[in-house]
């Protein structure tokens, strides 16, 4: 079975979903959209696209039958319509992150995956990292008990990277959803997408602002932190940068009442390396060394395998839509974080914690 693909949105992002998809095997780009026509035929020839097959409105694309599924490759502003059109049409969607710029707009893309049947998988291929999984599954096997703080921490020093990225007409908003989307979807993937209940939280742009490039014209922030309350007691601190004075704002973990996890190694902080992580290392074909091998000890893990993530993301959405199987991440999953976003633009805007809701799908 070859999958036919269409895409939607021809700049930089959409030549990695192309690559991806030839890379992986099993897809066929059928049909190729962007508003710039030159745009267009310069990716459809490129692809071996026929003009035929080039449009500049996507609903004219979608009136095509030979395609199965599309990827949305738009700037974060514009990803809503062409995905809620395309599940309406019948076709599978592969969007890029963030689901979208805003919670309205995800909620209505995790809505409309609901009613087509269809899947609707967002771009988050950090979550695919072997070192992740290994995590969750140590969270999930209950190793560590209940979670009660966690930080999800991510960015750079110095990466603002302009273009469309730093204008809230296109991108929505800045570090936190461009960046931030990565590791705050992983940690709440990882501990079993904890549902939010409250946010506090600041967002700058101090230092950009201090650059000619970007002052006066950049209003997006380079730059966010958030305390994050979950409705089972738990707390996670959210933490990003594209622009900052620092190295790093430290790794993302989790501590439970049995022990803790670095999710970044992983690695595993606890009283005893229990039988129980024994045996769930031996089955993932793992080996682990406790520093020291008795009492109190940290466990390190190997064996991890290389995995080009971006490459992983795309072979478990060609899997799942041969097989009609869920979304490899589940879009109500991946709406937490536009709920906890929307969240931390409205506590920094009242200057104080807010109230979240999660949307009913």
């Amino acid at each position: 079975m070859t999958i036919r693909v269409g895409i939607v949105g021809t700049g930089g992002i959409s030549r990695a979903h192309q690559r991806a998809y030839t890379q992986v095997g099993g897809f066929e780009i059928v049909a190729v959209c962007d508003i710039i026509k030159s745009k267009a035929n310069e990716a459809a020839d490129k692809w071996g696209v026929p003009r035929k097959h080039v449009f500049t409105s996507y609903n004219k694309m979608l009136e095509m039958d030979e395609i199965d599924t599309v990827s949305v490759c738009t700037y974060n502003q514009g990803h809503r319509r062409p995905t809620v059109a395309a599940l309406n049409a019948g076709k599978h969607v592969f969007c890029e992150k963030p689901m979208a710029a805003t919670l309205p707009d995800a909620t209505a893309m995790v809505r409309a995956a609901k009613t087509s049947g269809k899947i609707l998988q967002i771009g988050i291929h950090s979550t695919f990292n072997p070192r992740l999984q290994f995590a969750k599954k140590v969270i999930d096997e209950g190793l560590l008990g209940d979670i009660y703080y966690a930080e999800s921490t991510g960015g750079s020093r110095r990466r603002n990277p302009g273009r469309t990225f730093i204008y809230k007409k296109t991108a929505g908003a800045g570090a936190i959803v461009d960046v931030g989307v990565y590791n705050m979807h992983d940690s709440l993937y990882a501990m079993g997408y904890p549902k939010p209940v409250r946010v506090s939280a600041i967002t700058e742009d101090y230092i950009s602002q201090q650059d000619p490039q970007f002052k006066g014209i950049m209003d997006v922030e380079e730059f966010g932190v958030a305390w994050v309350r979950f409705d089972n007691g738990g707390v996670m601190v959210f933490k990003i940068s594209w622009v900052v004075h620092q190295d790093s704002l430290g790794p993302s973990f989790c501590l439970g009442k049995e022990a803790g996890i670095s999710l970044n190694g992983p690695v595993v902080y606890a009283d005893a390396y229990t039988n129980d992580l024994k045996k769930l290392v031996k089955s993932e074909g793992l080996t682990a060394e406790a520093n020291p091998p008795e009492g109190m000890t940290t466990i390190q893990f190997s064996g991890f395998p290389e995995v080009d993530v971006w490459q992983a993301q795309i072979t478990a959405f060609r899997e799942a839509v041969k097989t009609d199987a869920p979304s490899p991440i589940l879009p109500e999953g991946v709406l937490l974080t536009n709920v906890i976003m929307d969240g931390i633009f409205r506590s920094h805007a009242a200057g104080k914690e807010v109230t979240v809701n999660v949307p009913e799908i």
